[in-house]
């Protein structure tokens, strides 16, 4: 009783404790909690994606016809020369059975030798393969082992590859490619192949007349001009068309095909778990209705590709790194499957924020005000702080993950201290002062990764997720100014600038370097990501040398987010300008 009446004391000294004031937050705390939670839940609804009537008559879900199998652990990759144990290559192997009909390798050594013997036990055949590159040492060992392979495995075994993207990467010439397709042919009995990006086989077309069979690789996301999921069907039948008419006499095996479900956008193919469903599906339909093989890159999501290709070549997988199916293969999916967790975690945040920092708040609109922020910061908060963890594999990205997590909870719990303060007519010059300096770090921060978007943007993450939180969170200050401010303000500049919130502690001549910095790095990274320059040799469907302007909507959205940054700082840089001139003082 005593702790109880200490504490209702402690609310009166510090918070103007009053039963009515209290009663109020509490109503506007309900209220937007309840509409977060509807939010919540309606945002994450299971979407249903069957693209077609054959695979909706199916009463079993789908079997895949064959997936790219590279069992990399989180802590494993070919890069370090750390491989998976038999264990683990047969735990993943005995996964696999139950979602497709077959496998394909990529290397016959590296503890791969014994894929064939554990893929006969769970009943599945096997596309055996060596690695082939810039080491004829390693490729002779390669070369050996998989013709070892396919002659004590020739009833598992069915096919093999003879190198991947080997012209792509230029690693060998093509007499030298040749001369191992050859010697494979000559020692073994099953068909032989060489994969690679379907483009490379109409470049080099004696490539193809030396193979058994045609492997192609056709990955809609990664083509000079991104490809839509709806497009699929055309694309696919484009260059099986192209493919069929150099090759007639072959048969085809599209090598690689599949989607990235984590990661950045690329024009029209749009990157999720959902989309990711809906082409694995859509892309075994097209090949009942027009009778081809495929292969879906692949089983798991490989952590190790994230030093080559980014987050998003890390999330290609049916399965995640921690061996949990990302979707089943029939029926409706959901495109966060811990969302609940999610919401539980953002909802408990918000409200916690809401009772900390509406107290002291008298209306209720401020009340609600406040109410409402701490609910879509949390909700940003704990997004990017989940969002962060799934794409950290690394120690150097574990660090990154511990600041850009750290950014995102400082600003949170800063930007609704602001607004709690400004809503109460207080100047906390600590809070102003601490927020002003967060918000310039995080506009040079913002300059710094569009810097390096411009110069190596592929695989680099577009970071609309880690800028959410100061970006919001600056947008809910300008509708507060001209909610509470416009009239004595009496400038929509003053509210941009939120009063003089942004000239502190800074020059003029530095505020107007930031403005304009990162005026010019929006534009530049919407020019550096929108052109794409086609060649006939690598991309045959452009019929010529062709700019094409790809629209991406996710770096759109990244320059706005930009754009909403530099507003304060050229705001305040025109009002301080004109303040020195009105004073006569027109150098600085």
């Amino acid at each position: 009783m005593k702790s109880f009446l200490s504490f209702r004391s402690f609310l009166n000294k510090n918070y103007h404790f009053d039963k009515i004031d209290f009663f109020s937050l509490i109503v506007a705390i309900i209220i937007s909690s309840f509409f977060a939670t509807i939010l919540w839940f309606f945002c994450n609804l299971p979407v249903e994606i069957d693209t077609d009537e054959l695979l909706k008559q199916q009463n079993e879900r789908l079997i895949l016809n064959s997936v790219s199998f590279a069992p990399f652990r989180r802590d494993q990759s070919p890069l370090i020369k750390k491989y998976p144990t038999s264990m683990q290559i047969e735990e993943d192997l005995c996964k696999l059975a139950e979602f497709t009909r077959g496998i394909r390798t990529y290397t016959s050594r590296e503890g791969m030798e014994i894929v064939p013997k554990f893929a006969k036990k769970y009943g599945m055949k096997v596309i055996f393969s060596a690695w082939l590159g810039t080491k004829l040492n390693t490729n002779e060992l390669e070369i050996e082992a998989l013709i070892k392979a396919a002659n004590t495995h020739s009833t598992t075994i069915e096919r093999v590859i003879v190198g991947n993207e080997v012209l792509l990467r230029g690693d060998l010439k093509v007499d030298q490619l040749i001369s191992y397709i050859r010697r494979i042919k000559a020692a073994i009995k099953q068909p032989v192949s060489y994969a690679d990006v379907w483009a490379f086989y109409l470049k080099y077309p004696e490539v193809g007349r030396e193979v058994d069979y045609i492997t192609i690789h056709i990955l809609p996301f990664w083509e000079n001009k991104p490809i839509a999921i709806e497009d699929t069907e055309e694309h696919f039948l484009k260059i099986i068309d192209l493919i069929r008419k150099t090759f007639p006499d072959k048969k085809i095996l599209i090598g690689e095909t599949g989607w990235p479900s984590f990661g950045r956008n690329r024009g029209a193919s749009i990157v999720s778990t959902i989309n990711e469903a809906r082409f694995i599906r859509y892309v075994a339909a097209i090949a009942k209705r027009h009778g081809f093989d495929y292969n879906i890159v692949e089983a798991f999501d490989q952590p190790w590709k994230v030093a080559l290709e980014g987050t998003v070549g890390s999330s290609w997988g049916i399965f995640d790194v921690d061996r949990k199916a990302k979707f089943e293969m029939k029926g409706p999916v959901v495109e966060i499957a811990n969302w609940s967790l999610r919401a539980c975690w953002s909802i408990s945040i918000g409200i916690m924020l809401g009772l900390i920092f509406g107290l002291n708040v008298s209306s209720f609109v401020g009340k609600l005000s406040i109410a409402t922020i701490s609910q879509i910061l949390s909700w940003l908060m704990v997004t990017t702080i989940f969002h962060v963890e799934a794409c950290s594999f690394y120690w150097w990205q574990n660090i990154l993950a511990i600041f850009r997590c750290g950014i995102s909870v400082v600003i949170t719990m800063v930007s609704i201290a602001y607004c709690a303060n400004f809503l109460v007519n207080k100047n906390v010059i600590f809070i102003n002062y601490v927020y002003s300096n967060l918000i310039r770090f995080i506009g040079w921060y913002a300059i710094a990764w569009n810097i390096l978007l411009i110069f190596d943007g592929r695989y680099r993450d577009i970071p609309v997720i880690d800028f959410s939180v100061p970006v919001v969170g600056l947008v809910h200050m300008f509708i507060l100014h001209s909610f509470f401010r416009y009239r004595q303000e009496k400038s929509i500049l003053n509210v941009f600038a939120c009063g003089n919130l942004f000239n502190n502690n800074t020059t003029l001549r530095h505020t107007i370097c930031l403005g304009v910095c990162l005026l010019l790095s929006a534009v530049m990274v919407i020019i550096s990501e929108g052109l794409v320059v086609t060649d006939e040799l690598i991309d045959p469907l452009a019929l010529g040398n062709r700019i094409f302007w790809i629209f991406n909507r996710e770096m759109n959205l990244w320059s706005i987010m930009i754009l909403i940054l530099a507003i304060p700082y050229v705001s305040s840089s025109i009002l301080r300008r004109r303040a020195r001139l009105v004073l006569g003082k027109t150098s600085y």
